[in-house]
């Protein structure tokens, strides 16, 4: 009788799956986060006139930048690709010292 699958077979792809996707899933958010980061991002010109002038003239705020999505977004997907490789360092770490044998309590 001939055995159909090897039982290793499995638990070395979900192995690979482990050392290698989410690694690769992290460092492809941080490379879209950023190239979102890295996008232009339009200037806003704001006049502000007050009660009192002041001696000088109004006070007009130069190159002042707000945020867009696409900031945000690659902000949140590079906190997410950094968590995501922190998670999987530490699960990694504490993995090979389990199949070694370290208890370290």
């Amino acid at each position: 009788m001939e055995q159909r699958g090897n039982r290793n077979t499995g638990r070395a792809r979900k192995n690979l799956l482990g050392r290698v996707a989410v690694p690769l899933a992290a460092a492809a958010m941080l490379v879209a986060g950023l190239v979102f980061l890295a996008q232009p991002v339009p200037q806003e010109d704001f006049g502000w006139v007050a009660y009192a002038p002041l001696p000088t003239g109004p006070v007009v705020l130069q190159g002042l930048m707000i945020m867009g999505p696409w900031t945000w977004a690659g902000v949140a997907l590079i906190g997410i690709g950094l968590l995501l490789l922190a998670f999987w360092s530490g699960y990694r770490t504490g993995r090979q010292a389990r199949d070694r044998g370290d208890d370290s309590r």
